[in-house]
């Protein structure tokens, strides 16, 4: 029996599943997100992709689980710092600490600093799902805070350009690792804020040790952050890696290539969303005019009813004219929104480069940008061109104008 029941004095009475469910919330609520220190007395690692650790103190074990990917070089023996949250397996009702983040010994104070500024800045509230911008539904124009070298500038750009060619992005090229990167990162922001036609910014770096990813726990950049007035997406480290930054940020992305994704429509959908909205602007005209129609046609039968009283005879005209006026106000109204989904609609097939692929056309481009003039190019410039289907690399020998 799943539900509780009562016995004669009133008692209730709880299933095995429920007590441990109900136990279960108890733990994840009083001890989520907390730090433990230890040694590691045991270790097994399943095909499963799980790890299991015991670890100790001088007086009791606590046993632990975690993912394969948190625990690559951790043996037996180890003194290390965990964070997680308690938790009871409820199949087994055994009791067991969730790990989500291993710190190992001489890293400690690292850990420490971080908690110290977590706990600070989370009492004052700079974690706050209430002070979290909304990231816009059309984003036009992103801002890009990360380093050229590694790959996640170019991943960013694979990813916008597939789903999204019809945004831009804009870099600002900075330091993001090293003590001198915490003045960067918050002199970029402030840039980017000053810019209006930025629409998000995303913060960005590839994965790191524990110290490369410290300075995006300093407190610096995180007020910076908690006060910027575009809203930011962060995208630091790998998706285990969790930052203050993270914490702060108005949305948290485990890769950059996500952080892409979640913050623009792609151009599919987009056109999915324009033929909705043209549907439904039609119906709606229809409907207007009916209505109004249907309304008219009900006040005229009405007043068929009365045209031989005085009262009535003496208004005709005037019913009429309201009636004329009525109904060229209704066509003028359907007309003009006619005009105006005809003008978005051709618009949107101007910039449909596909359409024009199909008849034969090609586009050529140099160094990304659409060649339009032959005096753009020279010898052995290397150039694209982009076909209906495929795509070309190609090496100018000869120029003839």
């Amino acid at each position: 029996m799943d539900g509780l029941f009562y016995i004669m004095n009133n008692q209730l009475i709880y299933t095995v599943t429920q007590i441990n469910n109900y136990s279960s919330d108890i733990l994840k609520k009083e001890l989520s997100n907390v730090w433990v220190t230890g040694e590691i007395s045991s270790l097994k690692k399943y095909p499963s992709g799980y790890t299991y650790i015991t670890l100790k103190d001088s007086k009791s074990e606590l046993s632990c689980v975690c993912s394969y990917q948190l625990a690559p070089n951790i043996v037996e023996g180890m003194e290390v710092a965990v964070n997680g949250s308690a938790d009871i397996y409820t199949f087994k009702g055994n009791y067991q600490f969730r790990v989500s983040n291993i710190f190992l010994k001489g890293q400690g104070d690292l850990w420490l600093k971080y908690s110290k500024i977590k706990d600070k800045l989370e009492k004052e509230g700079l974690f706050d799902s209430n002070y979290k911008k909304k990231i816009p539904t059309y984003v036009q124009n992103i801002g890009i805070i990360t380093s050229l070298e590694g790959s996640v500038l170019s991943d960013i750009r694979n990813i916008i350009k597939r789903r999204s060619p019809y945004v831009k992005l804009f870099l600002i090229n900075s330091r993001v690792s090293g003590n001198a990167a915490i003045d960067n990162l918050c002199e970029s922001i402030d840039n980017f804020n000053q810019l209006d036609y930025i629409d998000v910014i995303i913060l960005a770096r590839g994965g790191g040790s524990i110290e490369d990813l410290s300075i995006f726990n300093d407190e610096r950049l995180v007020r910076q952050i908690f006060k910027s007035k575009k809203p930011i997406i962060s995208a630091i480290g790998h998706e285990t890696d969790f930052t203050l930054s993270d914490f702060v940020s108005d949305l948290r992305a485990s890769t950059p290539s996500e952080a892409a994704e979640r913050c623009c429509i792609s151009s599919s959908k987009l056109k999915d969303k324009i033929n909705y909205d043209y549907d439904r602007i039609y119906l709606e005209i229809v409907n207007l005019f009916e209505n109004g129609k249907n309304r008219v046609d009900s006040s005229s039968n009405i007043l068929k009813n009365y045209l031989e009283t005085d009262f009535v005879i003496k208004r005709r005209e005037k019913v009429l004219f309201i009636y004329n006026l009525l109904y060229r106000l209704i066509i003028n109204k359907k007309y003009t929104l006619f005009n105006l989904i005809s003008t978005n609609e051709k618009i949107f097939k101007k910039y449909d480069d596909n359409k024009i692929k199909k008849l034969g056309y090609s586009i050529l481009r140099k160094d990304n940008k659409i060649i339009k003039n032959l005096d753009d190019l020279n010898i052995d410039d290397k150039i694209s061109i982009d076909m209906f289907r495929g795509n070309i690399k190609a090496k100018i020998k000869e120029l003839n104008d």
